[in-house]
C-alpha cells in the first residue's frame, strides 16, 4: 500500500454515505458517468476495468448498465465496502485487492474500456501505472481519466478552498505536487498508443452548489482517449 491510498483507510463507513465526509464524489458520480457511458455506446456485456475503485461508485454505475466489471483499489477497506454493497445491491462485480501492476502479470486481461477517474493525482509512479494499466486496454478500446489539473487556480480551488474553506474533501487529500497537466497525460497515453480524443472541464458552479462539464479545464478536467 501506498502513502497516498493509506489515506483512504478511515473512509470505512463513508463510501456510501452520500452526506459523508466524500460527499463530493457523489455529486460527481451522476456527472462523470453519464460523460463516460455517453461516449461508450451499448455497455452490455463490454469489460470494464475501474482502477482505484474506491467503494465501488463508478463500478456499480457500468455494472448496472449491464457491463462485466472488475474494480482495483490498493485499500483493503474500500475494497470492503465495495464488496459489502455490491452484495446488498445485487451487483455482481470482480472486486481486488490489486494494483495495474499485479493485475497485468496476472496474465492477458485485455479490456474494453478501463476507468481511472479521481485517481491519477494519487499514483507513485505516473508513467508505470499507465504503462501497465494501459497495456490490459484492446486495440481500439476507450480510457476514460479524471484528474486535477497543475495550475495556480487549481491549487487555490481544489486544496485551500475545497479542503480548508469549504471542507469538500477531507483536509490533506490532495499534494499539489501530484496534480497533472493534460499536456503531460496526452504525451504518456501518446507513447502506450492511446491518444485522446476529448478534453473536457468539470467545473463547480457555487451558485447551484453543482458541478457541470464545461470547457474549462484549469481546474478538474475529465476526458477519454482511444488506443490505436
Amino acid at each position: 500500500m501506498t502513502t497516498e491510498s493509506e489515506k483512504f483507510e478511515k473512509y470505512a463507513q463513508e463510501w456510501w454515505n452520500p452526506a459523508g465526509k466524500l460527499f463530493s464524489l457523489h455529486r460527481i458520480n451522476p456527472l462523470r458517468f453519464d460523460y463516460f457511458s455517453g461516449k461508450c455506446g451499448e455497455l452490455s456485456g463490454k469489460r470494464v476495468l475501474d482502477i482505484g475503485c474506491g467503494g465501488g461508485l463508478l463500478a456499480e454505475r457500468f455494472a448496472a448498465s449491464g457491463a462485466a466489471v472488475t474494480g482495483i483499489d490498493l485499500s483493503p477497506v474500500a475494497v470492503d465496502a465495495a464488496k459489502r454493497h455490491a452484495n446488498e445491491t445485487g451487483l455482481s462485480i470482480d472486486y481486488r485487492l490489486a494494483s495495474p501492476a499485479k493485475l497485468v502479470n496476472e496474465g492477458p486481461a485485455p479490456f474494453d474500456i478501463i476507468v481511472c477517474a479521481e485517481v491519477l493525482e494519487h499514483v507513485d509512479d505516473l508513467n508505470g501505472f499507465l504503462r501497465d494499466s494501459l497495456s490490459m486496454l484492446k486495440e481500439g478500446g476507450l480510457f476514460f481519466f479524471g484528474t486535477i489539473n497543475k495550475t495556480f487556480k487549481a491549487r487555490v480551488l481544489a486544496l485551500f478552498v475545497a479542503e480548508d474553506v469549504l471542507g469538500m474533501v477531507p483536509r490533506g487529500t490532495h499534494d499539489y505536487n501530484r496534480f497533472i497537466r493534460p499536456s503531460v497525460l496526452k504525451e504518456i497515453l501518446e507513447r502506450n498508443g492511446v491518444f485522446i480524443e476529448e478534453l473536457k472541464g468539470m467545473t463547480y458552479d457555487p451558485l447551484r452548489l453543482e458541478f457541470r462539464i464545461s470547457n474549462d479545464t484549469s481546474v478538474n478536467y475529465l476526458g477519454y482517449a482511444r488506443k490505436r
